[in-house]
């Protein structure tokens, strides 16, 4: 059962690439700029990109774990306001275990993985992540909980693409089944005297593979949670809720990326590669080989995107509620909360306001492009 350490769920390296200087924002518009995250250590090119508020701060960065078998890639990184109140965070994956194979249980263990029981979404972020990540605060309680099922579909899709295509490199030696499931909980607590709302989000992908030992046909559960979080002071939510929903939004991932990552774990699993030098060659061989396996996977991710949009259904309808606007710069679609009905780019940066007759070119000596508004 060592092949049960080559699960490849993908993850990403970032790298920040500055923006260009700002452009003076008044009290009517929003200025962000548009963050293109990449992959430096590994396959050197664009992983994903978001857009994050101009005068907020991104933090974060990649390890890349060479002594793993494959290698493993993890990212950690948080959107911060300039007054460190308003946080969006996106946590790395976890590795996850269980198995009535005590000796399976021992390895997995040694090798980095959590032994525990596969638990439900909710029940995970209730009842294990949000006690242990927010344990120094006081007088915490579940304020919403929802089960996302259109999310946990989604994400079950792009797992199955994921092992479809390491499958047809390294063919597993076992029966198994992919699930999913995902959920939102929002807590209320109070820290360091002010009442905070926090909204929290888990993905889980679950593969349970079939063997033979000696407790007979047993069962072995590699599960992985990734969870995403914003949290505001309690009076400031309602105004910062945008925000959060815009940089959820713009997030676009590379499916390049995610199939070469795939190609690459199937490769060093099948071939049992681990010396560094020897990762790196197999890296740049897995960027050269394209398939339509990337258009499966840019649209599983287009409907992953739009799934993540339930977590903000207790909100307000200006925050459900999005319109499309294309920036013709980069040929990118961003989706914005409506009441932004202004929107402009200078190809790094963007400027949306509720300000019908604002022009950002009057007294700037950079040159801004209006976004049309994209019509379904």
């Amino acid at each position: 059962m060592k092949r049960l350490s080559c699960i490849p769920i993908a993850v990403l390296a970032i790298v920040l690439i500055a923006p260009a200087h700002p452009y003076g924002a008044n009290d009517h518009e929003t200025a962000f700029y548009r963050l293109v995250v990449e992959d430096r250590q590994g396959f050197g090119y664009e992983a994903f990109r978001l857009i994050i508020p101009r005068s907020w701060k991104f933090s974060g960065g990649v390890s890349w774990n060479f002594g793993k078998t494959p290698p493993e890639a993890s990212t950690v990184f948080t959107v911060s306001s300039p007054d460190n109140r308003s946080v969006y965070e996106q946590n790395g994956r976890m590795n996850m275990f269980y198995s009535q194979d005590p000796g399976l249980c021992s390895s997995r263990a040694l090798s980095g993985s959590e032994i525990l029981k596969p638990m439900a979404a909710c029940d995970f972020l209730k009842k294990y992540y949000i006690p242990r990540c927010r344990k120094g605060v006081s007088s915490l309680k579940i304020r919403q909980s929802q089960t996302l099922e259109a999310l946990a579909r989604q994400n079950r899709e792009l797992a199955c693409i994921q092992m479809d295509l390491f499958s047809r490199i390294s063919p597993f030696g076992f029966p198994y089944e992919i699930h999913s499931d995902a959920a939102r909980v929002q807590v209320e607590y109070i820290q360091s005297g002010r009442k905070i709302i926090e909204d929290f989000t888990v993905t889980i992908t679950y593969m349970v593979a079939y063997y033979q030992s000696t407790y007979g046909n047993v069962g072995a559960t590699t599960w992985i949670p990734v969870v995403a979080s914003f949290h505001a002071p309690a009076d400031e939510m309602d105004r910062r809720v945008r925000t959060f929903k815009i940089i959820t939004d713009s997030r676009k991932d590379n499916p390049h990326w995610t199939e070469d990552y795939i190609r690459l774990c199937a490769t060093i699993a099948r071939d049992q590669i681990r010396r560094k030098e020897a990762v790196l060659a197999s890296m740049r061989k897995a960027a050269g080989a394209r398939s339509e396996i990337s258009d499966m996977i840019s649209e599983s991710y287009a409907k992953r995107n739009e799934a993540y949009d339930r977590i903000f259904e207790s909100y307000s309808d200006a925050v459900r509620s999005v319109n499309s606007y294309v920036d013709p710069i980069n040929d990118w679609e961003i989706e914005l909360p409506t009441g932004h009905d202004n929107a402009w780019t200078n190809g790094f940066e963007y400027i949306f306001s509720d300000d019908a007759g604002f022009d950002p070119n009057i007294g700037s000596s950079q040159q801004w492009t209006r976004m049309g508004r994209k019509h379904k």
